[in-house]
């Protein structure tokens, strides 16, 4: 029985690992794209404003963009127009925050989950 419960303790482990590495993945790779695309202004012809931010899909027809914003939690960039309208300049994918989102959440279920079995294991392993 001994044996099942500490499989179980390190599978639970494992997955919750797992789980947060996806999740700082996720996150630097939502970064580097963001990063990517606001190094990319002011360096060249044409690279203000963010060139993200005029040919995006959702971009107000007759709106003129002015600037651009980073945005952490949750990862993305906005951009800004000249009659102080946002929209999102789709640098990062619209599947990444929730993906990040999810991942997160089952890396903090996962060592919870952890952290009771193993706290019910040593409870067990002093009572008999």
């Amino acid at each position: 029985m001994a044996e099942q419960g500490s499989a179980e303790s390190t599978l639970l482990r494992g997955t919750a690992i797992f789980a947060a590495a996806a999740t700082a993945v996720l996150y630097l790779l939502g970064l580097l794209l963001a990063g990517l695309a606001v190094s990319e202004v002011g360096s060249g012809t044409n690279s203000t404003p963010m060139h993200h931010c005029v040919s995006a899909s959702n971009a107000p027809e007759d709106a003129r963009v002015e600037t651009h914003e980073v945005r952490y939690l949750p990862v993305h960039v906005l951009c800004r127009t000249t009659d102080d309208r946002m929209f999102n300049s789709g640098v990062v994918p619209s599947w990444l925050n929730p993906a990040l989102a999810v991942s997160f959440a089952a890396a903090v279920v996962l060592a919870g989950a952890a952290f009771v079995q193993a706290d019910r294991r040593a409870a067990a392993r002093q009572a008999g």
